[in-house]
């Protein structure tokens, strides 16, 4: 882990390539999430150029641990329902 943090973080390469992504693909960001910015995500959901399907959501109200915070189920009930579609 430390070494993939030095070698690509640290460095600036991704650690894969969006575009070969082929599967459906939920992405969520909380709108105060200090860790990852919302452009990071918008600039990763741009080159999901390959996927079947894909969604992007910004849960207001939370920060990079929404999981455990007061819109934690709105959380839960976007990944519930992106599973649930066709």
């Amino acid at each position: 882990m430390l070494k993939d943090i030095v070698d690509y973080w640290g460095a600036g390469k991704a650690t894969y390539e969006p575009e070969k992504i082929r599967v459906p693909t939920l992405m969520i960001q909380a709108e105060w999430d200090q860790d990852t910015p919302l452009f990071m995500g918008q600039e990763v959901f741009s080159k999901l150029v390959n996927t079947s399907r894909k969604r992007y959501v910004v849960i207001g109200d939370g920060t990079h641990t929404v999981a455990i915070e007061k819109n934690r189920m709105h959380l839960i009930n976007q990944i519930q329902n992106f599973l649930d579609e066709p």
